[in-house]
């Protein structure tokens, strides 16, 4: 065999040797490795749901759970709840084939909330008040700029009533310029110092009014009032078209006798109408005021006027009485003269509270660890494909 003949049949064997394959793209490894550890960390809330005990945390009541502010460590956690449900404002949507009503829980304000699937027999209202199921954070959820959208949209408004003892104990143990107040159904609630709360006060006067059709005059009609001789203020400006209008200090026990004294003499009136005889009635103010601006110690409650329009109410000067006076700008209330301690809010929507999505369990996600693993598992064969591309490039620059 010559050696042209040889050197041809390696050429060949050469030329039929199989090419080595050429290596996959690193950039498709990061792109994919990417991908995946975003769908890690999406998938992350169910997988660790799935993880919870099958038995719910049971919270008790919203009052009780909201009373120190919002938790922070319940989310994707498997709990059950209870609280009164707003079903004036519950919104309801159709998810696939299923009904599902949005409910704000009333002891949370703009808080808490749950979703609750609703039966195709189930009445329009009925709801238990009791939510077992999936807490998660409402910030968190793809719904909620809906549902702050919708519950926003609806002006919801709360309110709160205390008495005048939670006002004074919440006074004497405040720290800063909140108050920590207790509802009239024994639960608490915080006002924050710049939140107006209405002190609803019942005042010592009285208002008397005399029917203009039974008094020919004012001055006829005060000088009735005069008779009693009683302290009075008589407006200078008499706004009603039926009556005349007066104040007087008239203890309560004596108020009865009193109408009797003026309606003496008096026809009755052919029909129910103000502008005869004379009506005998307690006066009240409420006073909306900054929390900060409320004061309590042995003299009672004080508030800070400031620029309300709300009548001050009067003090006795001789036979007459006479708008009171402000101290260093304030009021002082006797607490048993403060009927009701209110507050009313605007509830908005909070994206730290939570969404409860009821019948929820850990056991309904049981593809999560399967999809979370599996992604797991391309991430990883990515991440090493690169590290070995990476090694590679090292050796080929040392070489």
């Amino acid at each position: 065999m010559s050696e042209s003949t040889t050197q041809q049949e390696n050429m060949d064997e050469i030329e039929a040797a199989p090419r080595p394959r050429r290596r996959r793209s690193p950039i498709i490894d990061a792109v994919v490795s990417a991908l995946g550890i975003y769908l890690l960390v999406t998938m992350w809330g169910d997988f660790r749901y799935w993880m919870q005990s099958s038995e719910p945390v049971d919270l008790g009541g919203a009052a009780a759970l909201l009373e120190n502010g919002v938790p922070d460590d319940l989310d994707e956690s498997y709990v059950i709840l209870r609280g009164t449900p707003d079903i004036q404002h519950a919104a309801r949507l159709k998810i696939d084939d299923r009904q599902v009503s949005y409910l704000r829980i009333v002891e949370g304000g703009g808080s808490l909330f749950a979703a609750a699937p609703r039966a195709e027999d189930q009445a329009p209202n009925q709801f238990e008040g009791v939510y077992a199921g999936r807490m998660r954070r409402l910030g968190k959820l793809r719904m909620y700029p809906w549902i702050e959208s919708f519950f926003n949209a609806e002006s919801i408004h709360q309110t709160r009533e205390a008495s005048a003892e939670s006002l004074m104990t919440a006074l004497a143990s405040r720290q800063g310029g909140s108050l920590t107040l207790q509802d009239v159904d024994g639960s608490t609630f915080t006002v924050d110092a710049e939140e107006r709360l209405g002190l609803v006060v019942t005042l010592p006067d009285v208002q008397l009014q005399l029917g203009r059709s039974s008094f020919s005059s004012k001055r006829e009609a005060e000088a009735a009032v005069a008779s009693l001789g009683l302290p009075y203020f008589s407006p200078e400006e008499q706004t009603s078209g039926s009556f005349y209008k007066f104040y007087a200090r008239v203890p309560a026990a004596d108020r009865s006798a009193v109408e009797g004294r003026l309606s003496e003499g008096l026809e009755p009136p052919p029909r129910p109408d103000a502008a005869y005889g004379v009506a005998v009635l307690p006066s009240s103010a409420t006073y909306f005021i900054p929390a900060r601006s409320i004061e309590g110690g042995a003299e009672g409650i004080r508030i800070e006027y400031g620029d309300s329009t709300t009548t001050k109410g009067f003090a006795v000067a001789g036979d007459r009485l006479i708008e009171r006076p402000l101290e260093d700008g304030r009021l002082t209330f006797d607490p048993a003269s403060v009927r009701r301690v209110l507050l009313e809010r605007d509830v908005r929507v909070d994206p730290n509270g939570y969404l409860i999505a009821v019948g929820e369990t850990p056991e309904s996600q049981w593809m999560a660890p399967l999809m979370w693993g599996g992604v797991l598992l391309v991430v990883g064969w990515n991440l090493a494909s690169l590290f070995f591309w990476w090694r590679r490039r090292q050796a080929q620059m040392v070489a």
